[in-house]
């Protein structure tokens, strides 16, 4: 049995509640052969005093359009969350070098709209040429609402006119295959707080059917690291499967500490991996000792690259949001992953 077997068959022999209370450290010889590796740079995307982004950075969404890699993230300003993005040449990536746009692109809307609090949650996908942003929205009336913007370059964005396109979802993600959009968002959890993971699907990316009535991706059970929340999904494809990576909680309604894995190979069934969490908030003391969303993964070059949302400073390591704006804040980092595949071998893999 090689190296790259024999630590994957003691990661799936490890309890997942173990995993949660470790908080993957280090420490865990269980991950020798999957553990990711906190950049040494982070947060890749920090708060900057005097700008579209001074209060926080949040909500990463990679997209690779032509030969240049897209970073869409929401940053925060005078207590609006707006949208914005980065862009890294293909050629020499190495997932921390961005160049920021000055402005946001998407911006809060009029009075009254859908949209006038907040924009934030982009989630975007390329098809036929065209840039789909679907985001969350957030007015005085509407808690969330799914809203969409399109543009043909993924730089100027025209916001859909029928929005929203969805009601009472918010963090949002999109995945097209054959033909097909899939709209992955939160959904409460009935007769309890917390999400749960929906789905819709549309074939023009505008119109969409109506929401799953199970859920794609459910809390988990009751004592479980996930029994009160599972949320911010992200979806990345290799070799015939569907991998997607969520946040979640069995201690905060939106306040999760660990991410999870679940697979697929349709986008409607997922199977939990039995080895989650695969990761966790970082150690007390660092900038995202918090909370994490959005965990975005891709393979670049061979190499697992994740950007996600870390919380930190403080009281955020004992209290959910602890110290917000006022010691406590979001901001956007990087780890990466060198192993033989994603946790659960792909069907298509040697």
């Amino acid at each position: 049995m090689n190296k790259w077997a024999f630590a994957l068959l003691l990661l799936l022999c490890t309890p997942a509640v173990s995993l949660a209370q470790h908080e993957i450290s280090g420490k865990d010889e269980a991950l020798r052969g999957f553990r990711w590796k906190r950049h040494a740079r982070n947060p890749v995307f920090p708060a900057l005093p005097s700008t579209w982004m001074e209060s926080q950075t949040a909500n990463p969404d990679l997209l690779l359009n032509g030969d240049t890699y897209f970073m869409y993230f929401r940053g925060q300003q005078g207590g609006h969350d707006r949208i914005g993005f980065a862009t890294a040449s293909r050629e020499g990536f190495d997932g921390v070098t961005w160049k920021v746009q000055p402005e946001p692109i998407i911006d809060v809307g009029n009075p009254g709209s859908w949209d006038e609090s907040h924009c934030l949650d982009p989630a975007t996908v390329l098809v036929n040429g065209r840039v789909y942003l679907y985001y969350t929205g957030v007015n005085p009336r509407v808690n969330r609402s799914v809203m969409l913007a399109v543009s043909d370059d993924g730089i100027h964005f025209t916001k859909y006119e029928k929005n929203p396109v969805m009601i009472g979802g918010g963090a949002p993600e999109v995945i097209y295959h054959d033909s097909t959009f899939y709209l992955y968002f939160w959904w409460p959890v009935p007769n309890k707080k917390g999400f749960q993971i929906h789905y819709a699907a549309s074939r023009d990316g505008f119109r969409f059917a109506e929401p799953s009535a199970e859920p794609a991706v459910p809390v988990g059970p009751e004592g479980s690291w996930e029994s009160t929340t599972v949320e911010t999904q992200r979806i990345f494809s290799e070799g015939g499967l569907h991998y997607m990576i969520y946040c979640g909680s069995g201690h905060n309604v939106d306040y999760p500490w660990n991410a999870g894995l679940a697979t697929s190979r349709d986008l409607i069934h997922w199977e939990k991996y039995p080895g989650n969490p695969i990761f966790s908030r970082g150690e007390k003391g660092t900038w995202d000792e918090g909370a994490i969303w959005f965990t975005t993964v891709e393979k670049i070059d061979g190499r697992y690259y994740m950007w996600y949302e870390g919380y930190g400073g403080g009281t955020s390591r004992t209290e959910a949001y602890g110290s917000y704006l006022k010691g406590g804040k979001s901001q956007v980092g990087m780890a990466t992953l060198d192993a033989p595949f994603f946790y659960v071998k792909p069907p298509q893999t040697p």
